[in-house]
């Protein structure tokens, strides 16, 4: 989305610059709209991820953040001695990465910690019934869980919902501002 909206803006730039007839002109301002379209798209896009985020797991967004450090090391190692900027953000993206990677070890240790209080009860290793104050606790938990996901996926489908009701949104105003090209074409 950002080379398109580069594109748009950089031919807009040209197409002021260039026009000597009016008509250039209103077509120069109908570039105009559209790149400052491809620009409210591509935040909303960016915006949108960073939503996104929010809503999912420590292990999908660790997934992530290694694929984004992999990509932007790809694409730095293409140009001679890097470029600084794409060092600087990479080495960003790998401190995120450590510091939620110890958010994970330290979440796992705790659900480790708690499954053991709850499971080495010695009632439990000689296959007699779960205690009572045990089973509540592991049904509590499951609930908390089943809840927590819940949230988590109705933030998910939120922030969907939201982001392509402001894209459309987007949309028709451009469709408003350039509908003349259809008055003229019929």
């Amino acid at each position: 989305m950002g080379g398109f909206r580069m594109t748009f803006v950089n031919l807009t730039k040209f197409e002021t610059e260039e026009a000597v007839m009016d008509s250039q002109r209103v077509r120069a301002t109908d570039l105009k709209n559209v790149a400052t379209v491809a620009v409210k798209a591509s935040r909303l896009y960016w915006e949108l991820n960073l939503q996104m985020v929010k809503h999912l797991t420590l292990s999908s967004e660790l997934t992530y953040l290694h694929s984004r450090i992999k990509k932007l090391e790809v694409a730095s190692s293409k140009i001679f001695d890097g470029d600084i900027s794409r060092m600087h953000k990479i080495e960003e993206l790998k401190e995120t990465v450590r510091v939620t990677e110890d958010s994970k070890s330290c979440a796992v240790r705790e659900y480790e910690r708690i499954k053991e209080i709850l499971m080495l009860d010695t009632n439990l290793l000689l296959d007699e019934p779960c205690p009572h104050e045990n089973k509540s606790e592991l049904e509590r938990l499951d609930k908390e869980r089943q809840n927590d996901f819940m949230a988590m996926l109705r933030g998910f489908v939120l922030n969907q919902a939201g982001y392509a009701e402001k894209m459309a949104n987007v949309c028709e105003e451009l469709t408003g501002e350039t509908s003349r090209y259809v008055k003229d074409s019929s």
